[in-house]
């Protein structure tokens, strides 16, 4: 069983303090069964949960941020709401998803920094 780079914080968070899954799921309100989907990435944790997981184990705003981090790049997919944006964005969204797989690993780099100097990675 691989998992995921949420799943990887969580667990460690999780046995650190010495707490077996039954209990941390219940100190967050989720079944046993969903604790051990998120920790094993076969869920993603939606960001309710991420707060509730966050308070449990008393983070820091710097943990706390990068345990959202690790939930983001744990995700299989991502949705975008697109409902406000112009179709000239639209069609950049859609391009680019479509596109993403084609492209060589010296554009995603440029991508990469551009997103790091506008904040958009972190």
């Amino acid at each position: 069983m691989k998992l995921s780079p949420f799943g990887k914080a969580v667990r460690k968070l999780r046995i650190s303090r010495g707490e077996t899954q039954f209990d941390a799921a219940n100190a967050v309100g989720v079944s046993v069964a969903f604790w051990s989907a998120i920790e094993t990435g076969r869920k993603h944790v939606p960001e309710d949960l991420l707060r509730r997981i966050v308070a449990h184990f008393e983070l820091s705003n710097e943990e706390a941020k990068e345990l959202e981090r690790l939930a983001w790049i744990s995700r299989k997919e991502v949705t975008i709401n697109m409902e406000n944006l112009s179709d000239q964005n639209r069609e950049l969204v859609v391009g680019f998803a479509r596109k993403f797989s084609e492209l060589n690993e010296e554009t995603k780099r440029k991508l990469r920094n551009l997103l790091e100097q506008k904040g958009g990675l972190s």
